[in-house]
């Protein structure tokens, strides 16, 4: 899925049921940052069932993971000059 998710044309990847490896990550690119949920890699932790993946593009002072301690919630709060937004993945 990342080879067909083209950097040029989304700042956001909203993904639901995502492959994780054995060693507990999901695949990663240089193009874009992995927001997992807050409980991700806890030990007794449920399945991540939900991630975000951000654009490189976008300068780190612009976003910044929002913690939910549920491993069917990912959340980030973007920045911009006419206030902020939270993006919430729910499974």
């Amino acid at each position: 899925m990342l080879r067909n998710l083209n950097p040029n044309d989304y700042d956001l990847a909203i993904i639901q049921e995502p492959y994780i490896n054995p060693v507990n990550l999901a695949p990663s690119s240089s193009r874009w940052d992995i927001v997992y949920p807050s409980t991700h890699g806890d030990n007794g932790a449920e399945r991540t069932n939900s991630i975000i993946l951000v654009n490189k593009r976008l300068s780190k002072n612009t976003w910044k993971n929002v913690p939910f301690k549920n491993s069917n919630v990912t959340a980030i709060e973007l920045k911009g000059n006419t206030g902020n937004i939270l993006i919430y993945n729910v499974y």
